[in-house]
């Protein structure tokens, strides 16, 4: 499995996304996705504006690095304790919209132990690689980036009120995922928006 491209023109696309420093119009798409309790939401207005989050995509079928990730997530909301679903939002964006309906994406976080503060989305398969392609989540090779089985296991996050965005592996040690997005969340961390 080849991991995807991440541009880092995904930065500025990230600090510019709104915010406290942002110019209030957001870069990333507030298109309207279906969680998997199946309510509607727009991306950026209801999940991302003014929060620390972690996002990353992934589809319920995959048999590759999709079960793997998971379960390092779910690791990750164990290591921050009670900033997760409080201080701490994950987001997983699904890349097969037609099999991944809220049903499926509900089952599915019920069968890895996902909690609250771990949306599952789903939407208009064109809305989703949108998302995809803003967040910097796509290969250069057009053969590769088309087979979805080849996605990278990577994640974004970011504070968005502080305008702060990085990448990492989603396979990294968990302890040390948590503790990049804790120190987001303290407002020292990474930022890819440095020279705004």
């Amino acid at each position: 499995m080849r991991p995807p491209c991440l541009l880092l023109a995904v930065g500025g696309l990230l600090a510019s996304a709104g915010g406290a420093a942002g110019s209030g119009a957001p870069a990333l798409p507030n298109v309207v996705l279906r969680t998997q309790e199946n309510q509607p939401v727009r991306f950026y207005d209801d999940l991302i504006k003014g929060r620390t989050v972690v996002i990353s995509f992934m589809f319920t079928s995959c048999q590759a690095i999709c079960p793997r990730t998971s379960a390092n997530l779910l690791k990750v909301q164990q290591a921050l304790g009670d900033h997760f679903g409080r201080d701490v939002f994950f987001y997983s964006l699904t890349l097969d919209p037609k099999t991944d309906t809220p049903q499926v994406l509900r089952k599915y976080a019920r069968k890895i132990g996902a909690r609250p503060g771990w949306t599952f989305l789903t939407g208009n398969g064109e809305d989703l690689e949108m998302l995809r392609r803003k967040l910097g989540f796509f290969d250069p090779d057009p053969k590769v980036d088309a087979d979805k089985n080849q996605h990278g296991a990577l994640v974004v996050y970011g504070n968005d009120a502080a305008g702060r965005w990085s990448v990492m592996p989603a396979l990294l040690d968990p302890g040390r995922i948590a503790s990049s997005v804790l120190r987001l969340l303290e407002g020292a961390g990474p930022s890819l928006a440095a020279g705004r």
